[in-house]
C-alpha cells in the first residue's frame, strides 16, 4: 500500500459527502485513497451502485482485500464494473477470476480491458468463450494487437458480430491477409465496418470490395 497525499479539501469533501449519505459520489470519489477506512466500509455497503462505484475507482488498486472481496459480490454489475478497472493487471488472481465468471457481462468487460496485453493465456481462453458478446468485445479489443493468432480466430469467427466487431479494430491494420479475409466477407455488415476503420492502408486492401452501410440501417451492437 502507498502513501496518498493529503489535500485537505478533498478530505472536507469526503466528509461531507458521507455526513450527507451520498455514499455513491463517495465512492467515485477521485481521492478516496485518502480514507482508507472508508474504502472497506464502501466495500460492504448494501447497496449495490455504491459498490459498483468503487469497484470502478482507482483508489481500490493498492487494497488487495477490497479487490478481493468486490471480485466475489453477488451482484454481478459489481464485478462486471472491477472487471474494466484499469490497474487490474496488478491483479492477476482476478483477472483469472473474471476470466471464469458464470456471468457473460464481466468476461465481456474483462476481454475489453487494456491490461489483457500481458495477459496471453487469458486471451486464448476468451477468444473461444461459448458467448459471442464476450468474442466481441475481446475483437474490439487493441490489446490483442500482439497476438497473430488470435486475430486469425477472431477474422473467421462463426458470429458475424464478433467480426463486425474485429473489422474496427486498429490492432489488424498490419496484416494485410486479414485485411483481405474482412474485405471479402460473406456480411454486408462486416465490410461497411471494415470501411471505416481509418487504420486500413489502402494500398493493402481494394476499396471496391467494401461497401459503407446505407445511413438507415443500424449497425450490429454489443
Amino acid at each position: 500500500m502507498t502513501n496518498v497525499p493529503i489535500d485537505p479539501l478533498a478530505i472536507i469533501e469526503l466528509t461531507n459527502l458521507k455526513a450527507a449519505g451520498k455514499l455513491e459520489d463517495l465512492a467515485k470519489h477521485s481521492s478516496l485513497a485518502t480514507k482508507p477506512e472508508w474504502i472497506g466500509e464502501l466495500a460492504a455497503d448494501s447497496d449495490y451502485r455504491v459498490r459498483c462505484h468503487l469497484a470502478s475507482n482507482p483508489a481500490i488498486a493498492n487494497y488487495p482485500e477490497v479487490v478481493q472481496k468486490l471480485a466475489v459480490d453477488k451482484n454481478r454489475d459489481v464485478r462486471k464494473a472491477l472487471a474494466e478497472h484499469p490497474a487490474l493487471a496488478e491483479h492477476p488472481d482476478i483477472i483469472e477470476r473474471c476470466c471464469t465468471d458464470k456471468a457473460p457481462n464481466v468476461r465481456s468487460s474483462l476481454a475489453n480491458n487494456p491490461s489483457l496485453s500481458s495477459f496471453p493465456e487469458v486471451i486464448r481462453k476468451l477468444v473461444v468463450d461459448r458467448a459471442w458478446t464476450v468474442r466481441s468485445a475481446l475483437a474490439d479489443n487493441p490489446a490483442i494487437a500482439s497476438f497473430p493468432e488470435i486475430l486469425e480466430k477472431l477474422a473467421k469467427d462463426r458470429n458475424k458480430t464478433v467480426r463486425y466487431w474485429f473489422a474496427q479494430n486498429p490492432a489488424i491494420a498490419d496484416f494485410p491477409e486479414i485485411l483481405e479475409k474482412l474485405a471479402s466477407d460473406r456480411d454486408k455488415w462486416v465490410r461497411a465496418s471494415l470501411a471505416t476503420n481509418p487504420t486500413i492502408p489502402s494500398s493493402t486492401v481494394s476499396t471496391q470490395s467494401l461497401k459503407p452501410r446505407p445511413a438507415t440501417e443500424k449497425a450490429p451492437s454489443l
